[in-house]
């Protein structure tokens, strides 16, 4: 899970999590949020059942939660057990060895996804009018 600390005592979570949806819907993904200003939840979902089965499905739970000192927003990946199944089903059955190379493509592609998000995160931070928010490491609790 890739974790980023934001010192900002006034970031708007609301406003976060909405136009972290905006950004993906519009990219086509299936976006969930839950939550409410101290912590929201925002689910991330690209590609149907048939990318399920062969390991190229996309999913991840962005969650942010309010500090005494800012706001931490963790990014977890969701369905990596997919991508290995599919995987092991490649090298356990002959036939099905083209599997291992969506599979291998469905986790490079769940990785950039992650990263991707903890920009667009960075940048919808800095649009906030607080471009001189600080970014860092989780704070010790």
């Amino acid at each position: 899970m890739d974790t980023r600390f934001y010192a900002s005592e006034g970031l708007d979570l609301d406003l976060l999590a909405s136009d972290l949806e905006k950004v993906f819907r519009a990219q086509g993904y299936q976006v969930q949020q839950i939550g409410d200003n101290d912590q929201k939840m925002v689910q991330l979902k690209k590609g149907g059942d048939l990318e399920a089965m062969i390991g190229l499905r996309a999913a991840l739970t962005i969650t942010a939660q309010r500090t005494s000192s800012g706001v931490v927003v963790a990014v977890g990946n969701q369905k990596w057990v997919d991508k290995a199944a599919v995987g092991a089903a490649g090298l356990v059955i002959p036939i099905l060895w083209p599997l291992l190379i969506t599979a291998g493509f469905g986790a490079i592609r769940q990785a950039e996804l992650a990263n991707r998000v903890l920009s667009i995160v960075d940048g919808l931070v800095h649009q906030q009018q607080r471009p001189n928010t600080k970014t860092g490491s989780v704070p010790p609790l």
